[in-house]
């Protein structure tokens, strides 16, 4: 008896054996974590992420940026808190993701095939390139066969792995690998200290905003798309559950209204105007700028400030021939409903303004989202809340959301034709001026953030001795091609003391 134990616990034995070898899956099941389980378990989403204008950073109001606001959702969809982790480097993402720190890096990363076996790819969510830029009045390369200066690219990047692959084709190409971010880089190369460097598009059209002598040579690559990476797992929901994720939030509009708000401004640089601007915002700014922080009631006060300039260029004087007025341009009847006596007074105009744009600002339905309200508001600011309450019923008839700023907004240039006019309420209206004047403003209040942002690190960097830069020679590390962002075309921006007839409709169809 004792033997037939003895013989029944050793086939068991082997069977367990035979079963592990055919299996061996499941001691790797077994020695990892779910990673959809365990933020479940601890209730926290952990996203690494760069510190920069795209993706995070810290605004007047508190955490933004477009991963900020898409790894918020998610965490939303997945029912527990966003943790996010800001890093120096793609280098130091990749390296906290493999070492399980963090379960998703965002930070507008391109598609790269070296990591496809290391990592696990989310949905792609909109695309970029690779571009070579250089200052605006030097001589600019065709080709990297011709270029004649210092190329240097952030370490970490993986422009390194780009280039690399590139070498066969132009053996004589060279570069420096050094300890920098890449707006630092950028603004080097605005600044004349740098020959080139080459960068994300969407950082380079960015950085333009506040440095517009950065010029882009050409495309390195070809378009490419951005991802979210996560650490490479043998459980598949939490990719699972993104995928799922990114469709809805395709299908409800959520990534295109994040899209938009934070790169719709960007396709209109003009090179004279931002020169123009910045100069302004280093020598006009401070002057008003207390006035502005003092009546903004409600808004960030360099939005203010940027209707401000888009309406007289800071100028107290500025007069239109039909009559407006004043550092905000404003009627005489708008002035006398906000009880001010001199509309060339910056205080008086700039309180009348503000309290102006908030009187719009509580007509706006409340079935808009929060942080659509004030660009519905500025097109009624512009063009009268009749008009605007045209644009939203067309946009309606037209099949679109009409509490959505993206979808009626390019239904605004529809105003000024008349087969659409002859039918709306108020009549003919310069919708596209509107249009254009909401998306001047947002362009303009980005230069005022960023330029405040660049000015701030650079008095930190001053005020904090520092070592040499380290420069690492390049590697030859193969990469995959990477991706090219639509260049954006310049668009002359417009005169923003040609507002004459936009506050009379306001004042006489506020109450529709």
């Amino acid at each position: 008896m004792k033997g037939l134990f003895i013989r029944l616990i050793c086939a068991v034995g082997l069977l367990l054996w035979a079963i592990d070898m055919v299996f061996p899956w499941q001691r790797v099941m077994q020695a990892e974590e779910n990673p959809y389980t365990a933020i479940q378990m601890r209730g926290k989403l952990v996203v690494g992420t760069l510190n920069n204008p795209v993706s995070y950073f810290i605004g007047s109001e508190g955490p933004a940026g477009l991963e900020y606001e898409l790894t918020n959702a998610f965490a939303d969809y997945l029912g527990v808190e966003l943790d996010i982790m800001p890093m120096s480097s793609a280098e130091e993402l990749f390296s906290a993701l493999a070492n399980h720190k963090i379960d998703i890096a965002a930070a507008n990363l391109l598609y790269q095939k070296q990591k496809i076996d290391n990592f696990q790819l989310g949905p792609a969510y909109y695309s970029a390139s690779w571009q070579l830029v250089y200052q605006k009045g030097s001589s600019r390369p065709a080709s990297l066969a011709a270029l004649k200066g210092k190329l240097a690219i952030p370490k970490g990047s993986e422009v390194n792995a780009v280039l690399s692959e590139l070498k066969d084709k132009y053996p004589h190409l060279s570069w420096t690998v050094v300890d920098q971010s890449q707006e630092e880089l950028l603004l080097q190369v605005a600044e004349g200290k740098l020959d080139y460097t080459i960068a994300n598009s969407i950082d380079v059209s960015i950085t333009q905003q506040i440095k517009p002598q950065i010029a882009i040579a050409f495309d390195v690559t070809d378009e490419a798309t951005v991802h979210w990476y996560l650490p490479n797992h043998a459980y598949s929901e939490l990719q699972a559950a993104l995928l799922d994720f990114m469709n809805q939030s395709i299908e409800n509009g959520l990534i295109a209204r994040i899209e938009e708000k934070y790169f719709s401004h960007l396709a209109q640089f003009d090179y004279v105007d931002t020169r123009s601007y910045l100069k302004a915002i280093e020598s006009v700014l401070p002057k008003f700028a207390d006035l502005f922080e003092k009546y903004r009631g409600d808004l960030d006060w360099r939005l203010l400030a940027a209707i401000a300039y888009q309406e007289s260029h800071w100028n107290p004087d500025a007069t239109s021939p039909t009559g407006v007025r004043g550092m905000m341009m404003l009627t005489k009847a708008t002035a006398d409903r906000m009880k001010i006596s001199n509309r060339l007074d910056p205080e008086q105009s700039i309180k009348a303004g503000s309290e102006y744009l908030h009187l719009l600002l509580s007509q706006m339905p409340d079935s808009i989202m929060q942080e659509d309200r004030i660009w519905f508001a500025l097109a009624a600011y512009n063009m009268g809340l009749g008009h605007l309450l045209d644009a939203r019923r067309l946009t309606k008839n037209l099949g679109g959301d009409q509490d959505n700023w993206l979808d009626v907004k390019k239904n605004l240039p529809l105003l000024a034709e008349k087969r659409y006019y002859t039918n709306l309420k108020y009549g003919y209206a310069r919708g596209y001026e509107a249009y254009q004047y909401v998306e001047n403003i947002r362009r303009y209040m980005n230069s005022i953030v960023n330029y405040y942002r660049v000015q701030q690190s650079l008095q930190e960097e001053n005020a904090t001795p520092t070592a040499p830069i380290k420069e690492e020679k390049a590697d030859a590390v193969p990469v995959e091609e990477q991706k090219t962002v639509p260049t954006e075309t310049p668009v002359a921006s417009q005169d923003p003391v040609s507002n004459e007839n936009e506050l009379k409709n306001n004042d006489n169809n506020e109450k529709d």
